[in-house]
């Protein structure tokens, strides 16, 4: 079956998270399709985590929309509240008889699509919700350090009711084969193991949930080169045995286009570029994805003293003052942010 007819899992509309001033995540919008894996990269703080965490309910979104198996479980009410009021501004003015019926009508449709947001998380079905589990970056932040292993792991069970303890023993250290850790493990404290050992703690509590997605949060960046393959190969195993979807976040390209179906690269809270995974590296169009794959090391010392690194400077990249850019496909399945000059100047690098 093609990718893009499978089943859309993930859906994300315009989400927007603002802490105060700070707009960590700002109009991002994508899908995950049933079975694959999405890489999201940028630097550091350009927005990738609060996506992750945003999704998953662990901050109340400002805007946007989330639907996860055609359900809404995230709605963010700062877009309705400003059409509002931006209409009642209007409103106060206006003298046309039929743009002021406009406006009551626009009025009355945002008033009833906030009350559904405000509404939405006593609707949300809690059994929905558990079936999206996140790996953290920080495996030795993550894991409580008062519970042995097989609390720590068969938690999310006892909180959705099961209280068979045979079940729960039985599902643990079926985990704990899984992931490559033994039954000994079980009874141990997480500051016994490795950073290795402790991520593979990690990724058997959320497999036990039998999740459809997984939102993977840099999973490998604090660990050893060695021991970042073996995560992933793991990673790989389990998306074959189990039939997982992935939101794969990092900043680590090789790693990403390695693992990855499509990327979605991100900087300061926009998504600039989302491309299938060897189209992205074949044809980068946003400067700052060229930029980002100019950064990547090849164990190779001759193309290493020719290397160019690309600075990305957005100021002289982008003239926004007139144009504004909005996210647009240049090619099937590959967007790109910009406006209609530089739209115009990507459809003639393409062709």
């Amino acid at each position: 079956m093609d990718k893009n007819d499978r089943e859309v899992l993930l859906k994300v509309e315009h989400l927007c998270q603002y802490f105060g001033p700070t707009k960590a995540v700002d109009d991002v919008s994508f899908e995950i399709h049933k079975g694959e894996v999405l890489g999201l990269v940028g630097e550091s703080g350009c927005g990738k985590t609060t996506t992750g965490r945003s999704i998953i309910g662990l901050y109340d979104i400002t805007s946007g929309n989330i639907y996860f198996k055609g359900q809404r479980i995230g709605a963010g009410t700062m877009s309705y509240k400003n059409a509002i009021q931006e209409a009642r501004e209007e409103k106060k003015n206006c003298q046309d008889a039929a743009r002021i019926k406009e406006l009551d009508e626009i009025i009355s449709r945002n008033q009833k699509e906030l009350k559904e947001a405000k509404g939405l998380k006593k609707k949300v079905d809690k059994k929905l919700i558990t079936q999206i589990q996140m790996i953290f970056q920080d495996p030795i932040a993550s894991l409580d350090p008062r519970m042995t292993v097989k609390e720590i792991i068969a938690e999310g069970l006892i909180i959705q009711g099961e209280k068979n303890k045979a079940v729960i023993d039985e599902k643990v250290l079926k985990m704990l084969d899984m992931v490559g850790l033994v039954p000994e493990h079980a009874g141990r404290y997480p500051h016994e193991f490795s950073g290795g050992q402790k991520q593979r703690v990690g990724v058997a509590r959320a497999v036990i949930m039998e999740p459809e997605l997984i939102i993977a949060d840099e999973p490998v960046s604090a660990l050893d080169v060695s021991i970042q393959a073996q995560v992933i190969n793991l990673l790989n195993e389990l998306r074959e045995k189990l039939g997982l979807t992935l939101l794969f976040i990092a900043h680590d390209l090789s790693v990403v286009k390695y693992f990855s179906d499509r990327i979605g690269v991100m900087y300061f809270g926009h998504m600039v570029e989302l491309a299938p995974s060897d189209e992205l590296f074949l044809n980068p169009l946003h400067p700052y994805t060229r930029s980002l794959l100019s950064a990547i090391p090849l164990p190779d010392p001759e193309y290493e003293r020719k290397r160019k690194r690309i600075v990305y400077n957005p100021l002289a990249e982008h003239d926004y003052s007139v144009d504004k850019p909005t996210f647009r496909e240049v090619k099937p399945g590959h967007f790109v942010s910009c406006n209609q000059a530089e739209y115009e100047k990507y459809m003639k690098i393409l062709r």
